[in-house]
């Protein structure tokens, strides 16, 4: 318990120091919100305040875990497989908010367009060459198909994609190095996977780093729901004899308090996506490496509900056409009945608490 007390501690220091510096720079280059592309400072007026306020705020949180983590807490087998997924999902979190300040937009070949190209186009070799485009095309339509915006920032199928190559990395780690193909079920039971591990762990990084990323809409909203995660992994580390990963959860606890700090509303930053999608996928991998993959249906609860949201959302506008939510992501939907957005924050925390201590029974069943 000093040990993991020390971490918070140091994270909270560390965090707190460099903090200034970095919101300096974010303002002095202007790596700030705009409504943009942003459509709910047209449907709820009082987000335009929100413009102006610098985003990659998260860069606070991985710039602490990743010197603390590897100064004091290298371990081959239990931090650099997160550590390595933070910081690849960071990276891409990273360009795709400084392209949605810097960039210009980009087009998007539809997929009709390319199967048209492939069938009639003039000459052969370029026929050929967009007939192989054609799963890449659909893969690329899949997603604008379902409404996802076109910014200048990364597109939903790059991120997607790297997302899936930092599943791949654990999901190969799990089945080739370790030889793991279980599965843990509450009560100390397993259901063996064998090879279907491998699409299990890849589809679960690349769901909770959207779930993370879609829930950092509020300010205060994500820090705090991400610190009951962590803590709660932190805790069955814990129990697990896992004092490895127990360190890492209370390095990230201990800079989640610093950024809550800043970001409570008004927000003197916010997370961006280098923070939300870097600390949704390391949250999975925690999970993965604990064997108790099913813990993070609770410790992650307000995510999941947050991004299945969203999902129902474009699923009615697209086959029904209606709406199910006022507004999605749900806490959207809160604000939009006439909630304030501390009243949603606060309400959201209390229910992430106390899936904390649903997430902690269940493993001791």
């Amino acid at each position: 318990m000093f040990r993991l007390l020390t971490y918070i501690l140091g994270s909270l220091i560390l965090s707190f120091i460099i903090t200034f510096p970095i919101t300096s720079l974010l303002y002095k280059y202007k790596i700030v919100r705009s409504g943009e592309y942003d459509d709910t400072f047209s449907q709820i007026p009082s987000r335009r305040e929100k413009a102006g306020v610098p985003i990659m705020g998260g860069v606070i949180i991985i710039l602490t875990i990743i010197i603390i983590t590897s100064i004091f807490n290298v371990s081959r087998s239990y931090t650099l497989l997160p550590l390595s997924v933070l910081t690849l999902c960071a990276i891409i979190g990273a360009l795709d908010d400084l392209l949605n300040i810097y960039g210009r937009k980009r087009p998007v070949r539809k997929l009709r367009l390319t199967i048209k190209l492939a069938l009639h186009h003039a000459k052969p070799a370029r026929r050929l060459y967009f007939a192989l485009l054609i799963p890449w095309s659909a893969y690329k339509s899949m997603f604008y198909h379902f409404g996802s915006r076109i910014g200048t920032g990364l597109h939903p199928h790059e991120k997607v994609l790297v997302q899936f190559v930092a599943g791949c990395i654990i999901a190969f780690w799990m089945y080739f190095k370790i030889h793991w193909t279980l599965l843990w079920i509450p009560g100390g039971t397993y259901i063996h996977l064998g090879i279907f591990l491998i699409p299990v762990v890849i589809f679960m990084v690349i769901f909770m780093a959207n779930a993370v990323n879609i829930s950092d809409g509020m300010d205060g909203l994500s820090g705090g729901l991400l610190l009951s995660a962590y803590a709660a992994f932190m805790i069955i580390a814990t129990q697990l004899n896992n004092p490895r990963i127990a360190e890492l959860c209370a390095t990230t606890i201990g800079a989640l308090l610093t950024y809550l700090y800043f970001n409570i509303k008004p927000a003197r930053f916010q997370m961006g996506d280098v923070g939300s999608l870097a600390l949704g996928a390391m949250l999975a991998t925690i999970a993965i490496l604990l064997h108790r993959e099913i813990i993070l249906l609770f410790a992650g609860f307000i995510f999941i509900i947050e991004i299945a949201s969203v999902i129902l959302q474009k699923l009615a506008k697209q086959f029904l056409d209606k709406k199910i939510f006022l507004m999605a992501p749900l806490h959207h939907h809160f604000e939009m009945l006439g909630w304030s957005e501390e009243k949603v924050v606060m309400r959201f925390w209390i229910f992430s608490m106390i899936f904390l201590v649903i997430s902690l029974w269940i493993s001791l069943i």
